[in-house]
Order: structure tokens, then C-alpha cells, then sequence
């Protein structure tokens, strides 16, 4: 196998992983939006993008930014995304006290 077809098998990998984890938001976002009485319309409102970017949005088919993915949460007030806080064990470590107070 040749260098080139390792790195396209390693595109197709890292696509699958995008494009599930973009479908498994759709699905949440067609649930909460069924969920608050909201249409597309309304969310792209809220968004303040045009509607025809919410149904692509919607395909799950869309590599959705970390923006993006904030910009809907705020607008339907849910979390979509949930992020491990393996330092939270640490919190009273120096180290990390003064880390954390600069990322603020």
C-alpha cells in the first residue's frame, strides 16, 4: 500500500468520525426544535443565518465548527455537546490554578 493510499484511508476515517458525530447533532437539533413548538425558520432567526443554511445544517452532512454548534445551543438554550473535565480533579493544584485563571 502506498503512501498515498494510506493517507486517503485515514480521510475516509476522520470523514466517518465527522459526519456521525454531524448526524447525531441533527438528530438532537430536530428533537429539541419538535420539543420547543420551533421551526427551522425560527432557529435560523435565533441563529441569525438564513433558513436554506439550518436545512443544510440539518442533513448532517455539514463538518459544523465549534461556533457553529455554540451559535445553536444558545439559540434552543440545550447543550449538545458534552466535554470531559478530567482536570476538574486537579482544580486545587497550583499549577492548574494558575492555568485556569489565565485561559479566563
Amino acid at each position: 500500500m502506498s503512501d498515498k493510499d494510506l493517507q486517503a484511508a485515514r480521510a475516509r476515517k476522520e470523514g466517518k468520525m465527522w459526519l456521525k458525530r454531524s448526524r447525531q447533532i441533527a438528530l438532537s437539533v430536530l428533537y429539541y426544535l419538535e420539543q420547543k413548538g420551533m421551526k427551522k425558520k425560527d432557529l435560523a432567526e435565533k441563529m441569525g443565518v438564513e433558513p436554506s443554511y439550518v436545512v443544510r445544517l440539518l442533513k448532517g452532512k455539514e463538518n459544523l465548527s465549534l461556533g457553529t454548534i455554540s451559535k445553536i445551543e444558545e439559540a434552543l438554550e440545550v447543550d449538545l455537546m458534552s466535554v470531559s473535565k478530567p482536570y476538574s480533579k486537579v482544580e486545587s493544584n497550583p499549577v492548574w490554578s494558575s492555568f485556569s485563571h489565565s485561559c479566563a
